[in-house]
């Protein structure tokens, strides 16, 4: 491969939503896998889940993996790593440790990819289907304007309200 078609070596940094769980990878993903499996679908609770596969020598936590907590399917080759302290879905190392699988929306920028796919397809719900004719708003739509959501929606009595104090 010739210098100017090489992909970019930068680097990329990602975490979770809440800063406790950091890292930095190439920017040289080489598959997106779009899956819409039950449970891909169930652990990510949206219409498929959009992980990034990169050689594991290209990544590199940068704090936080002490509050990293992974969570096994049993008998079955699925799992889903998150922050302990926001639930934010964060990378984890595939069965053989030789790539790391990185939640796409853990990360802070657009990436390069080398190929995308839609996997399991059969499997996803009716509702999310032709979804780019959906309108789509540059936020909540009037008049939704105002949170949709707040600490004093959740009715549950088995509900847990997390508030983060910023140092």
């Amino acid at each position: 491969m010739t210098p100017q078609n090489a992909p970019s070596l930068r680097r990329v940094i990602g975490g979770c939503l809440c800063g406790a769980v950091s890292f930095e990878v190439v920017n040289a993903f080489e598959k997106l896998f779009l899956c819409s499996c039950d449970q891909c679908r169930q652990i990510t609770g949206s219409a498929f889940a959009s992980n990034l596969f990169v050689g594991i020598e290209g990544f590199d936590w940068l704090g936080g993996v002490g509050d990293i907590v992974n969570y096994q399917v049993p008998e079955r080759d699925i799992s889903k790593s998150f922050c302990r302290v926001c639930g934010s879905g964060v990378p984890w190392a595939n069965g053989n440790g030789t790539k790391m699988i990185v939640p796409a929306g853990s990360l802070n920028r657009p990436v390069s990819v080398a190929e995308r796919v839609r996997i399991f397809a059969s499997e996803q719900p009716a509702w999310a289907s032709d979804l780019e004719q959906v309108a789509a708003h540059a936020t909540f739509p009037e008049p939704l304007g105002s949170e949709p959501m707040g600490p004093n929606s959740l009715s549950t009595d088995n509900s847990t309200i997390i508030k983060l104090e910023k140092p």
